[in-house]
């Protein structure tokens, strides 16, 4: 039977209670995203040092040998360690999660990943006693951290569960304000120079004190228990136990996983269009283009590491710095591109009340790819700049990295041309397995990139530390190519929608299509670490807008099929 925690006052659930949690997470967040550098920079130290062994690890951290080549290359090898690892538990253990959920409540997921992210920061703190068995082994002992809140699914669980709730954009708002403020508390309130364990500390206080409010006051979401549903679980792990061989059991684990890893991906494949023998590629080159923009923001996971390397900055510096990348970001997401959007976007043809007509569909799908080819265009001239200019001026290297955050269009442009592309190949029920195929190209991309950007960075930190934005810019330019060849005519699209091969668009269709998407996938994580645990380019994928928005802007324009525009 399932199990959901109570609530000390019985209050009614409402999404607004997931404000405070969402906005106190991201606040802890942004408070310790500078010092972990910090810890990845004194663990590579002291495993690097020879001549003063008993250095604490705090003096490590700043101490001028730490500032060498060989130290940076370490302490990015350490980072991506962590990152790979949550990434990978991450990915494997969020589908249980979610389901778990589903039966026992989202009150018991959120209080378990508090917990796990609670240890998180505990470890960091562990890992930075001199003395203990923890500091002596301090790069081992750093993966603890990851595989325990790895195992309770992560920031991908939580982004699932905060984002099951129709307030998209206030939750949104939400982490844009924590993370923003959480680098400004602590440059304010906290050490401005050196390592102090009291960011971490804060950190703790913050996660704690959230925890205390999921269990006692935030009202469980879940509906009474469904009998029939419970019964099915139920059935399900009888028939799981009933199994006689565990070398069955564990082969038909292996292959459902493996099933339910590759079968999205399959969404990409080339597709014949109603009535035509002729293949078109629309869709492997949107996947290939959001599989390559996906690696390449993993440079965030480096970039910080880059910041202090070459312009010397300390805790608090690095931490404003990450403060403007949010403003930038959230300027850009809630302001400048909506209404760019509104002005630019194509007018539909079609009558209102009726579908879309071939002519409005070759339109967005033409829309859509200008606007990611400009978005992840201005992207890679950014990255390129940095490396041609960066090192020479701080003034320039901020600048450029704001313009980096100000093409945050670019992911939710991409999941919108992928919807697009499908509709005009007369699949648009279809349009939720492709967004978790998405969802599964995010997983893997940021499984692989942090590993990328970290042999990168370590093997040109000495000579060329700004490689890492010239492979960043190489990646983004190329998704940039996969993107021109998407060229979509209305003659192309009319075949699946003439009378003779017409795929019939009903309403749960159109509801199916027209419902926003979080464009964020994953990750969702620590801009501090990378990918997988940095929220600066897991908002490249979380900003849906609310339901009461999508269908104004559906009344207005008087469209019933296709996919949604407003979502980007």
């Amino acid at each position: 039977m399932g199990y959901s925690l109570p609530s000390l006052f019985g209050w009614k659930a409402n999404p607004y209670w997931l404000a405070p949690v969402v906005l106190v997470m991201s606040m802890s967040r942004g408070v310790t995203m500078s010092p972990r550098i910090q810890v990845y920079k004194a663990i590579a130290c002291r495993s690097l040092s020879t001549d003063s062994p008993g250095l604490s690890l705090a003096n490590l951290a700043i101490a001028v040998e730490c500032g060498d080549a060989a130290v940076q290359a370490k302490a990015a090898r350490i980072q991506a360690s962590v990152v790979t690892t949550m990434s990978v538990l991450s990915a494997i253990s969020t589908g249980f999660w979610s389901r778990r959920g589903d039966v026992q409540g989202r009150k018991l997921i959120l209080a378990t990943f508090l917990i796990g992210a609670l240890l998180m920061e505990a470890v960091f703190v562990l890992v930075m006693r001199p003395q203990s068995v923890f500091g002596r082994y301090g790069e081992k002992f750093i993966l603890i951290g990851p595989i325990i809140e790895g195992f309770v699914g992560g920031l991908s669980t939580f982004n699932g569960v905060v984002h099951a709730s129709k307030i998209f954009s206030t939750i949104q708002g939400m982490v844009f304000v924590g993370l923003a403020t959480g680098p400004q508390f602590a440059g304010f309130f906290l050490p401005k120079i050196g390592y102090s364990d009291s960011f971490f500390y804060t950190s703790i206080a913050l996660i704690f004190t959230t925890l205390l409010y999921v269990i006692l006051i935030c009202p469980e979401s879940l509906p009474p228990p469904n009998e029939v549903v419970e019964n099915n679980v139920q059935e399900q792990l009888t028939r799981l136990e009933s199994k006689t061989s565990s070398i069955a059991a564990a082969r038909d684990l292996i292959s459902y996983f493996f099933t339910s890893l590759l079968s999205p991906i399959l969404m990409f494949a080339p597709r014949r269009l109603p009535g035509s023998r002729k293949l078109q590629f629309w869709m492997p080159l949107v996947g290939m283009a959001l599989f390559t923009y996906l690696v390449s923001i993993g440079v965030y996971s480096a970039k910080y590491l880059y910041a202090q390397h070459v312009f010397k900055w300390n805790t608090a510096e690095l931490g404003y710095y990450m403060s403007i990348l949010w403003i930038t970001r959230a300027i850009n997401l809630l302001l400048f591109l909506p209404i760019v959007l509104s002005y630019l976007k194509p007018k539909p043809t079609s009558p209102p009340g009726s579908n879309p007509n071939a002519q409005d569909i070759a339109a967005e799908i033409r829309f859509d790819r200008y606007l990611a080819q400009i978005s992840v265009g201005v992207d890679g001239l950014a990255d390129a700049l940095v490396a041609l200019t960066a090192s020479r001026s701080q003034s320039i290297f901020i600048t450029l990295s704001c313009l980096s955050s100000f093409t945050s269009g670019g992911n939710p442009a991409l999941h919108s041309l992928g919807a697009i592309c499908l509709h005009a190949c007369g699949r648009s029920s279809e349009v939720g397995t492709l967004f978790g195929a998405m969802g599964v190209l995010s997983a893997i991309a940021h499984i692989i990139s942090p590993s990328i950007y970290a042999l990168t960075y370590s093997r040109t930190v000495a000579s060329f530390p700004e490689a890492i934005f010239v492979l960043a810019a190489c990646l983004l330019f190329s998704a940039v190519l996969l993107l021109s060849r998407v060229r979509p005519l209305a003659s192309d699209v009319s075949k699946t929608l003439n009378p003779g091969s017409r795929i019939s668009v009903t309403e749960s269709d159109r509801r199916r299509m027209s419902v926003s998407y979080d464009y964020d996938a994953v990750p969702n994580f620590d801009p501090g670490e990378g990918p997988q645990d940095s929220d600066e380019e897991a908002l490249e994928h979380d900003e849906p807008l609310e339901h009461e928005e999508e269908e104004g802007w559906r009344r207005q324009n008087g469209e019933q099929g296709g996919p949604s525009r407003s979502a980007v």
